[in-house]
């Protein structure tokens, strides 16, 4: 049984030198910390990995699939 405890959004500015801003053409990634059989861990998705706009349960089927 998985359950999504935390999200965190990381932005990065494509640009160098640039400031960042908390947009979908500046997302970066994301991270996720689930309760799985009662431990809890973290995971880190890269932007290819996981798209800026997503649901509970596609995060949960991303998770699984690293289990």
């Amino acid at each position: 049984m998985v359950n999504i405890i935390e999200s965190k959004i990381s932005f990065k500015n494509p640009q160098i030198g640039q400031p960042t801003k908390a947009i979908p053409e500046h997302y970066n990634g994301r991270r996720i910390i689930a309760d799985i059989d009662g431990q809890r861990q973290a995971f880190r998705f890269k932007k290819g990995e996981m798209p800026f706009s997503v649901t509970e349960e596609e995060m949960i089927a991303e998770i699984q699939k690293r289990v």
